[in-house]
């Protein structure tokens, strides 16, 4: 029941998709319009699965180290024999395993780049080598928004003792890469430079996975040093 608005949701989307969707867009190539509608829902259904994990992940590791370094026991359990990072480790992935979304997220992702692959494929004449790509880099973007918004929440937790500055930074920074990473942005620079037609269907996909996939590394090395100093206090 939690997540049945977004099945609602989605199924008022996807009647709009094939209601107002015009064939002669495509040439009359039917098979097209089809493929084109059943990307409306899933797509639609992805996005909403992703965006609530992305909001709610930051919530849950932000608070995480900064509760405990206010509260006072964050120095107990330093005294513990587990490594820093593992401790590190067990904080992030405890905090994901909160969220009861990955069996969906899966099937939705994994749904959305086999349908944008095979259509890509099948339709996209001499670009058609470029589906697989496609579709996998569509499967595997959401998974890498989540994991930057649990990963950014974690490492403000290590930097600030107030979970609610932590909170604040975490979120600024979700948000930030959001509007100036999404592939509306990567088209209108790639159609302002007059990018030919291959790059304007290739880099608005793979370009922001790529960019965070970049932008996790970084806060990966940073909590990696966030947590020798955490180590020594």
């Amino acid at each position: 029941m939690r997540y049945s608005p977004f099945m609602v949701i989605g199924a008022v989307l996807l009647g709009v998709c094939a209601g107002s969707t015009n064939t002669t867009l495509f040439s009359g190539n039917e098979d097209l319009f089809a493929a084109a509608c059943f990307l409306c829902l899933p797509g639609f259904l992805l996005t909403a699965v992703s965006l609530y994990a992305q909001f709610l992940a930051p919530a849950l590791t932000a608070p995480t180290i900064s509760q405990e370094r206010a509260q006072g026991t964050w120095d107990i359990l330093r005294l513990t024999p587990l490594s820093m990072r593992l401790i590190l480790a067990g904080k992030l992935f405890g905090s994901l395993s909160r969220l009861r979304i990955w069996p969906i997220l899966f099937a939705l992702s994994l749904l959305q780049g086999g349908i944008l692959a095979l259509s890509v494929s099948v339709f996209g004449g001499e670009r058609a080598l470029w589906g697989w790509l496609l579709g996998l880099t569509t499967t595997l973007r959401p998974w890498a928004e989540v994991m930057f918004a649990a990963l950014i929440g974690l490492y403000t937790s290590t930097v600030v003792e107030s979970a609610m500055m932590a909170l604040v930074g975490a979120y600024t920074a979700v948000i930030l890469l959001k509007i100036f990473n999404n592939s509306g942005l990567w088209l209108a620079l790639l159609l302002l430079n007059n990018a030919n037609e291959t790059l304007s269907l290739v880099l608005p996909t793979v370009g922001p996975l790529l960019i965070y996939g970049l932008v996790i590394t970084a806060v990966w090395f940073g909590l990696s040093h966030q947590a020798k100093k955490l180590s020594y206090g």
